[in-house]
């Protein structure tokens, strides 16, 4: 089922694209649900927790730095210069934005499970309730990955902001977004046009 949706999402890109930038944007598809991947024994063990602030923090900050890690994987496997970076940037945030839909899906749990469906959800405060603001997440998400890949191209050592303030983003949506979830988005969107912003400058 995943290798028929990115094969119907290669031939997409093809013809919107060109057939130059499809493997860079599939790659930072790719990078996503390896990162996906790789955040999931957080979840599980997170899961065994009864208290919820903490297991919600545990799995938000680990969620955070895993997701840096393996996007510094990709860059320095896959992406070379800026225009690269752009499009691998891309290709994360619509892999994330397509799961992003799918979860408010009311019977979406596959591949990962109900519980752990939920942890993610709560992570970065998925589930809009009018059509501007899933835009506004829609934007907010593209900014913050398109900065990051950036940045990471820029100076690998960047790493460390990325990391931090991609797990201080969900750490505010798991922990607050239920209760303060304006202030909580206009931090996001803040840190996502910062990285954005420092990304473009960085890279040049």
């Amino acid at each position: 089922m995943v290798a028929g949706a990115l094969a119907a999402l290669a031939v997409t890109l093809a013809v919107l694209l060109g057939v130059d930038q499809v493997g860079t944007v599939l790659l930072g598809v790719l990078g996503w649900f390896v990162a996906l991947a790789a955040r999931l024994p957080a979840v599980g063990s997170a899961n065994r927790l009864h208290a919820i602030r903490r297991r919600d923090t545990i799995v938000a900050a680990a969620s955070g730095v895993t997701d840096e890690v393996v996007r510094l994987a990709l860059v320095l496997v896959a992406v070379s210069g800026v225009e690269s970076a752009l499009w691998a940037g891309f290709g994360w945030a619509l892999a994330q934005l397509v799961f992003i839909a799918a979860t408010e899906l009311k019977t979406f749990s596959w591949p990962l499970g109900t519980q752990a469906t939920e942890q993610l959800q709560a992570q970065g405060g998925f589930v809009s309730t009018h059509p501007v603001h899933s835009g506004v997440r829609g934007l907010t998400t593209m900014s913050f990955h398109l900065g990051a890949t950036l940045l990471l191209t820029a100076g690998l050592w960047w790493v460390l902001a990325t990391a931090s303030a991609h797990a201080l983003v969900n750490l505010a949506f798991a922990r607050q977004a239920s209760k303060r979830l304006v202030p909580v988005e206009l931090f996001g969107i803040t840190v996502s046009v910062a990285l954005l912003v420092a990304g473009l400058l960085g890279s040049g």
